[in-house]
């Protein structure tokens, strides 16, 4: 029995900005992760032990970007996939935001890299994978461990931050379904708008860089608010009203999913009164919440 080989990539919620900027070649979509601890997609490989010609086999069946992922990979790098079965375990929900699509799709793809090259960079494997991911779907860039900005359609990264804002978001789901490259293909750009995500994204950025974890859950609700025109969160006017009665630093939502919560910092030394009583009072309102730690990059 060969040992089981695992590739771990993390999900978010939601983001912390998106949008787009307006520049000579058209319009340019951004984003802004937010990668939380709690969520992962782990992809594991085992041989089989059967022949060669058998078809390569993915589980749950229904994750089949991550088996074009595996598949893609492994034929760039001239390696057999017959009598390998992958095994996708996430506790990611789909469909909401919390980016478990492109966690499977990279999980499988390094997962193929660290089975046939194991000594691979991590540069090279990260790149390697991402050209792989950004021709199966829009999404964000998860393979540095904390916040990145990135070109979205692209899977590109423009900035990556290393930060101690030790945030704490408290969630929710309010219900549904959201197909990232539809929502994306019925959503239409505006100039006015574009100059506007130029401006918060260079806020966000300097918030980032000098930690400024209020400065950049600000950022956050604007980006909510100035987003609510296009998937209107029926939430966000209740949260704002708790954000201020609970000493929130601000909102945080999917852009193109159906999730919003409230940001707390570890840095308030109330910080775990607040976040009961955010949670108590989402209760009240027969909310069901969640919590979800920021997942960061320091130095």
């Amino acid at each position: 029995m060969h040992a089981k080989i695992v590739s771990t990539v993390h999900g978010t919620f939601g983001e912390i900005l998106q949008g787009y900027t307006l520049g000579a070649d058209g319009f340019d979509h951004f984003l802004f992760t937010a990668p939380v601890d709690e969520l992962r997609s782990e992809a594991r490989l085992r041989r089989t032990g059967v022949s060669s010609t058998q078809a390569l086999t993915i589980s749950p069946a229904d994750r089949t970007k991550a088996l074009s992922a595996y598949e893609k990979m492994s034929r760039e790098l001239g390696c057999p996939t017959g009598g390998v079965a992958i095994e996708i375990l996430s506790n990611i929900p789909v469909a909401k935001g919390y980016a478990s699509s492109t966690a499977d799709i990279l999980a499988a793809a390094l997962l193929c890299i660290r089975e046939t090259y194991p000594d691979t960079p991590e540069q090279i494997a990260h790149a390697l994978a991402l050209s792989v991911s950004r021709r199966l779907e829009y999404g964000d860039y998860l393979l540095h461990p904390g916040i990145a900005a990135c070109a979205q359609r692209r899977q590109e990264l423009i900035a990556k931050y290393h930060t101690d804002l030790r945030w704490t978001i408290v969630g929710l789901d309010e219900g549904g379904l959201v197909r990232t490259e539809e929502f994306h293909r019925e959503c239409p750009e505006d100039a006015g708008k574009a100059r506007v995500y130029e401006q918060l994204f260079n806020e966000l950025d300097a918030a980032l860089r000098v930690n400024d974890g209020a400065a950049a859950a600000e950022v956050a609700t604007r980006s909510a608010e100035l987003h609510n025109d296009r998937l209107p969160k029926k939430t966000l006017n209740t949260l704002k009203e708790m954000g201020r009665d609970l000493g929130a630093l601000g909102i945080c939502v999917a852009h193109s999913g159906t999730l919003a919560g409230l940001i707390f910092s570890r840095h308030q030394t109330d910080h775990d009164r607040r976040v009961a009583a955010c949670h108590a009072a989402l209760r009240s309102r027969d909310f069901e919440s969640s919590t979800f730690t920021l997942k960061e990059s320091r130095r």
